[in-house]
């Protein structure tokens, strides 16, 4: 076995291990992974996707890989062959996108979620980099177990309910920006640092199906008095499956119960939409929110963690 370029890496010998990937997710995360698989194998063919491969036999039994972004640089897959797994194999992958990654000189920040991580000591390796992290849980829920009484409470006085359309993005952004303002998913997460960010987020989900396609009915924006107060982006991600990308209740109206009447239309509107689960993914942290989703019969499916690095003397600031 050797350690490759991933730009040295043929398409024909990558196929089977992509193959193999797109199964893998698609069974153990209900996460369709096609059109993830054909960027990666598109940005390989053309030599322009910075990565490592481990070839054995003229096949790919792992690979890593990461992509540069506006202000920073994102670790993608971390995949090995399922007769590799369990033997430090993707450790040499790792490390050395690590050390590409952080010595990338258009950007001072290197972040990476592990979801899409197979192996067991990954996040051991971005801690001995340097980076700062947090554990993640991405949670699932039976939708043909009936929905508990806390799925439909009562909507709070003076708030309002519609379906999120595309001419308010700019509303929907505002309010992730303010729900996340100071939190741990905000440092570790430029997606979250500043309103223009959290806007080009929503357009990635809505308008570019950046995490499955954009399910409008089962999306929301709540508005109250003095205009809107909560939003839940929800998509397909794969044909039986409704993900919750978003829920976020600016500041002043969290603990009103918002966020369970929105989850709880979005998890009926899957059901009668005749999907057979709904996931979602939360900092392990926020247990205000994880507390809920439990309530309403998610359970913790894969542990993962959110990494994020920037170049010193400047640090990643997580708050106590």
């Amino acid at each position: 076995m050797r350690t490759r370029l991933l730009r040295e890496t043929s398409p024909r010998e990558l196929r089977a291990l992509l193959d193999e990937e797109c199964r893998h997710w698609d069974a153990e995360l209900a996460w369709d992974f096609s059109e993830v698989r054909q960027a990666v194998a598109s940005g390989t063919e053309r030599g322009t996707l910075p990565g490592r491969a481990v070839t054995e036999g003229g096949r790919a039994v792992a690979y890593a890989y990461y992509m540069v972004d506006a202000g920073r640089v994102i670790v993608g897959s971390v995949f090995a062959a399922r007769e590799h797994r369990g033997r430090g194999l993707e450790e040499a992958p790792v490390d050395a996108v690590l050390q590409a990654a952080r010595g990338e000189r258009a950007s001072g920040r290197v972040e990476c979620q592990t979801l899409f991580c197979t192996s067991q000591g990954a996040d051991a390796r971005f801690q001995k980099a340097g980076f700062a992290g947090r554990p993640r849980h991405y949670m699932r829920r039976d939708l043909r177990e009936p929905l508990p009484p806390s799925a439909s409470p009562p909507l709070p006085a003076g708030v309002v309910l519609r379906t999120l359309r595309r001419d308010e993005l700019q509303a929907a952004a505002e309010i992730v920006y303010r729900s996340h303002a100071g939190t741990v998913d905000a440092a570790l997460n430029l997606t979250y640092a500043t309103p223009a960010s959290c806007r080009a987020f929503v357009d990635t989900l809505v308008v570019r199906s950046g995490c499955g396609r954009f399910d409008m009915d089962a999306s929301r924006l709540a508005e109250g008095p003095r205009g809107p107060v909560g939003v839940l982006i929800a998509s397909r991600l794969a044909a039986a499956n409704g993900h919750v990308c978003q829920v976020s209740v600016v500041p002043e109206w969290q603990g009103h119960g918002l966020g369970a009447v929105l989850l709880g239309i979005a998890l009926r509107s899957f059901r009668d939409q005749g999907l057979a689960t709904a996931t979602l993914s939360v900092t392990v942290s926020n247990d205000h929110a994880h507390r809920l989703y439990e309530r309403l019969g998610f359970r913790t499916v894969r542990e993962f963690a959110a990494h994020a690095w920037v170049r010193p003397p400047a640090r990643v600031e997580l708050p106590a």
